[in-house]
Formats: structure tokens, C-alpha cells, sequence
């Protein structure tokens, strides 16, 4: 038996100004999901102005229209009340009219589940009270399956309807009293029959984010691949070059919409987030999947070998970048990118020779620890450990930035490959050292306990206060359990001044303060073999006014 598939959508006829969509020149796409989007092109001209009903959501103090050739003259917008018609093509409406025939629904429940096929007889059509007329929107069919169930489904997840004999298809015409239409009027000197025109503007709801993948594939050698993941919610931008921006962006006025473009409430502010760190987009309702486009990722351009490593020649050659200011810009041409979409795209693959160490950090130490100094011998007998952490560092050698960003890390050992951890890789300029914490070791064991030896009353006077020279002893035990040797950095923040120690330490002093007490940062490296373990102690001076 034949089937009659039925799609049906809703037509709005109203008379209108003429509109034409200026195409995208380039995007300029910063970190904290907003984009500076510049637009260009010739557009027809009628009794000395352009007319379009496309307006851009632009943010505030950035949208900007100018003719190349000096002949604008202003730029107006203004929000009409117009009348039109709509013919509906509703699907509770069909179904209504097809009651007691046999029907198969496609029903789609969003991005996460694939659509999927029920077939019935419609038993009946909810309209609820407060449903809109024209999109069937809160209306249900009442379906009786063919093993005898019955099925209440929402109408507006129906795709597509299948009829298995000719369906009653007869809909009235609505008519509309009113529609808001937007309008935008760039008006010039003279009443040539086009223009050229320049439009740019600040854009929220399209970012980017960076995606590392660092591959540890020997001994102190290892591949990092980027990959920036762009998502626009904002508008269609074609095949557009997209400029991703590395830096901490500043748009200071931009927590409104601009007041060309917003009749509605035009001086409320809107959340909004600069920092290049508060890079969570907040697009809304995600509507659609990562997709790959014109370059597709994992398709013929997507080359590896048997180790899991990235072929240079498929990824970054193309990717072009340039430095202005306080930024720098990696240039990318994804393809075909639609509004509500996503891509994944590769911006460099390079080798890094990196090396293995192990870092602690002690307890800060200053005035306000005195109280624990008394519990010195509790310390020691119980012995608290402190955590250590598993770091690499590497030199960034290539020609491009490392911006901050996700970096998911993974090891290659024999003829398999591990996944580890992830961190957030730093950023880094090129020739700049990156470090990177691949997780915290158990094999490695860190101690420390400390307290006051020595006090001098009323030591020192400052204005009307006075206060007691301590002087701090403290000891710190290291132990490595692992099969090889091992790099540790213990690192301790001491606001007093240090004194000695047994094992040499690195004393770096806080440049300028109006504490009493100096403020230094204190980092010793030891080096372990397998098995071994090292003591020391040390001292420091610190005033207090207990």
C-alpha cells in the first residue's frame, strides 16, 4: 500500500520592505563567547536609501555601518506594526481532520536520542486552552497502536506523518491583525542605484575554545596537537574566515544590546563575562551536534599512525597566524558554518621534549601559625603528609601561542596508548616554558613539622605596639618509592625572614610590603634515587604580638 508522506509549515504573507543580507566578510571569534562579526557589499539603492529588515543583535556601542566612498549620510532604525496573513499548515489541525485513519509518526525529542517510528490509528486531538493555534504548540494526539496500546504524544515532536491512504489536507486561512517588523534604513547623499557598504559589529553567542591533546610517546618526548572548538549560535556565517583571537578580551560597555537594534527595555543591562578564564559559554539550549563541514576531522583528512600520533602533514599546515597588539589571531576557514552549529578544527601538531618532576607545597608559615608551633611534637609524631604532584614541563617551540585551555593527556607504552589525566595547559608564548600536572603520586611521601625554639620579648616596637622575636625551627622529610629516580620541588610561603638551611633553598622575597614581617617564597629541589629518602631541617625568624 502507498504511503503519503506530509510536511507542512506555516506561511506568513504581508507586504514588506525589500531586505538583502549583507555577506560576511570575516569573524573575528574571542574566548568568552563573543565575536566581532564585519560584514561588506554592494547593496541596491531606492529614493537614496538601503532598506533591510535583518537586524544584527549587536552589543552595545559597537554596531557600525560606514560607506567606503564617504556618501552616508545617517543610519535609521524603526519598529512598525504591519498586517499579514498566515496560512496554516499545523499538525494538529491534519490530524484532527484525519480522525480514525491509520498514521506512522516520526518523532524527534532533540539532539540527545535519534528520532524514531510509531504507527497507529489517531483516536483523538488536544487542543489545550492555552495552546497557540497556529503551531499546534502544548497539542497532543491520542494514538491506539496495532498491538492494541495507547500512545499520547506531544504534536510539536512530530517530524514527519505517513498516511496510509489519502489524508484530509483542507486548512482555513488565519488572518493576522498585527506583526512587529524591525527596520533598518542606511540613507546617502545621492540616489546611485547601489552602494557600498561596510557593517561590523560586536556579536554574542559564537566563541571559541582551545582543545589540547598532549601524547607522551617516550622518554622525555612527546607530540601536542590543538584543536579549536567553535560554536555559533549567533547566525549563519558561510565560508567565512574565522580569526580566533589569544588574549584576555576587553569590551567594557558591551552588558547591553546596542540601542539601534533594541527597542525593548534599552538601558537594562545583560550578564556578561570578559575574562579570558571565564570561558563558559552561555549559549542556551545547544541545538545541535559538533559538525565537521567542508574539512571534516574524521573523514579523509584525519591521518594516524599505529601510535596514535597526528600526522603533521594532515593537521595545521594550512593555519595561518599574525600578532597585533596585545593579541594573536589564528586564521582558520572551516568551511560551511551554520547557525546552530559546532566545528572541531586543528590548529597545530609539534613535538615537545619535555621533563618528569614531582612538586609539594607546605603549609604557609608566618604570625598566624604561631598557635601550631606549640603543637610541634604532635606534628611530628603524627606525621601529616602532604600532597605531591606529578608535573611535566616543556619549551614552546613552535611559531604559535599555547592558550590557555582544556589539555587531555594520554602515554604510550608499548604497543598501547593510556589515557591519564587532564589538566589546563597554561598559556605560553613561542619560547616560553609550559608546565603541565599530570596527577598526584602515591609513591612519593612528603613530611613536614615545625615550632618555636627561641623568643625574645618586646623584641621589636612599632608605634604603640610591641612584639616578640620567634625564632622557628622546622624539618622536612622526603621519601621516594618509586623504581627510578625522581626531581622534587617542595615550594612554602614564609612571611618572616628565613634563616638557614640544611639543604640549599631558593629565597625569593615579596618586593614591596607594609607588613611587619618580610614575605619570601622558598622552594628546594631534591633529587632521589629509588628507594631513598632525605631529611633536613631549617630555620626562620618571625615577629608576633602574642
Amino acid at each position: 500500500m502507498n504511503k503519503i508522506t506530509l510536511v507542512f509549515a506555516i506561511l506568513w504573507v504581508s507586504a514588506t520592505c525589500f531586505s538583502q543580507s549583507l555577506p560576511i566578510r570575516a569573524v573575528t571569534v574571542f574566548k568568552n563567547g563573543r565575536s566581532i562579526i564585519e560584514k561588506a557589499g554592494k547593496v541596491p539603492i531606492k529614493n537614496g536609501k538601503w532598506t533591510s529588515t535583518d537586524l544584527p543583535e549587536a552589543l552595545f556601542g559597537t554596531f557600525w555601518i560606514s560607506s567606503p566612498t564617504d556618501e552616508l549620510t545617517s543610519v535609521f532604525t524603526r519598529q512598525d506594526t504591519i498586517k499579514g496573513k498566515v496560512t496554516s499548515g499545523d499538525n494538529a489541525i491534519l490530524l484532527e481532520q484525519n480522525l480514525g485513519k491509520p498514521v506512522s509518526l516520526l518523532i524527534g525529542l532533540g539532539i540527545s536520542s535519534q528520532p524514531y517510528t510509531v504507527t497507529g490509528t489517531i483516536q483523538k486531538v488536544e487542543k489545550f486552552q492555552y495552546a497557540d493555534p497556529y503551531n499546534g504548540a502544548y497539542s497532543q494526539v491520542h494514538l491506539q497502536t496495532l498491538d492494541d496500546k495507547w500512545l499520547i504524544i506531544n504534536i510539536p515532536t512530530i517530524i514527519q506523518m505517513e498516511f496510509f491512504t489519502k489524508p484530509v489536507s483542507d486548512f482555513p486561512t488565519k488572518t493576522i491583525v498585527q506583526k512587529v517588523q524591525e527596520t533598518l534604513e542606511v540613507n546617502f547623499k545621492n540616489n546611485k542605484p547601489e552602494q557600498e557598504i561596510e557593517m561590523a559589529y560586536l556579536s554574542e553567542q559564537l566563541g571559541w575554545t582551545p582543545v589540547y591533546k598532549l601524547l607522551l610517546t617516550e622518554k622525555g618526548k612527546g607530540r601536542l596537537a590543538l584543536r579549536a572548538e567553535v560554536a555559533n549560535n549567533a547566525e549563519d556565517i558561510g565560508d567565512t574566515e574565522l580569526r580566533l583571537a589569544v588574549g584576555i578580551p576587553n569590551f567594557a560597555a558591551s552588558n547591553q544590546y546596542d540601542w539601534l537594534v533594541n527597542f525593548s527595555d534599552f538601558q537594562k543591562g545583560k550578564n556578561s563575562s570578559t575574562d579570558e578564564y571565564g570561558q563558559r559559554m552561555k549559549f542556551g539550549h545547544l541545538q545541535s551536534s559538533l559538525v565537521s563541514g567542508a574539512q571534516n576531522l574524521f573523514g579523509s583528512q584525519q591521518k594516524i599512525n599505529y601510535d596514535g600520533q597526528w600526522d603533521l602533514e594532515a593537521f595545521g599546515q594550512n593555519v595561518e597566524g599574525e600578532q597585533a597588539e596585545d593579541y594573536f589571531f589564528y586564521k582558520i576557514r572551516p568551511g560551511n558554518f551554520p547557525s546552530k552549529s559546532r566545528f572541531q578544527y586543528p590548529i597545530f601538531d609539534v613535538e615537545v621534549d619535555f621533563v618528569h618532576f614531582y612538586e609539594s607545597q607546605l603549609p604557609d608559615a608566618g604570625p598566624g601559625s604561631i598557635l601550631n608551633y606549640r603543637n610541634y611534637e604532635k606534628q611530628r609524631s603524627n606525621e601529616p603528609k602532604i600532597p605531591v604532584y606529578h608535573f611535566i614541563e616543556f619549551l614552546n617551540k613552535s611559531k604559535f601561542p599555547f592558550t590557555t585551555g582544556a589539555v587531555n593527556i594520554s602515554s604510550h607504552v608499548g604497543s598501547l596508548t593510556y589515557p591519564i589525566s587532564q589538566d589546563f595547559l597554561p598559556y605560553a608564548a613561542p619560547g616560553a616554558k609550559c608546565k603541565v600536572k599530570i596527577a598526584q603520586s602515591s609513591e612519593i611521601k612528603v613530611t613536614h613539622g615545625e615550632g618555636d625554639v627561641a623568643r625574645t620579648m618586646n623584641k621589636l616596637q612599632i608605634f604603640t605596639q610591641s612584639y616578640d622575636e620567634v625564632k622557628v625551627e622546622g624539618e622536612v622529610c622526603t621519601v621516594n618509592y618509586k623504581k627510578e629516580p625522581v626531581t622534587i620541588r617542595i615550594h612554602r610561603n614564609i612571611e618572616g625572614a628565613p634563616i638557614s638551611s640544611d639543604h640549599p633553598w631558593i629565597t625569593k622575597q615579596e618586593d614591596a610590603t607594609l607588613r611587619i614581617n618580610p614575605s619570601y617564597q622558598i622552594e628546594w629541589t631534591i633529587e632521589l634515587k629509588p628507594g631513598e629518602e632525605k631529611k633536613w631541617q631549617y630555620s626562620y625568624i618571625v615577629y608576633v604580638d602574642l
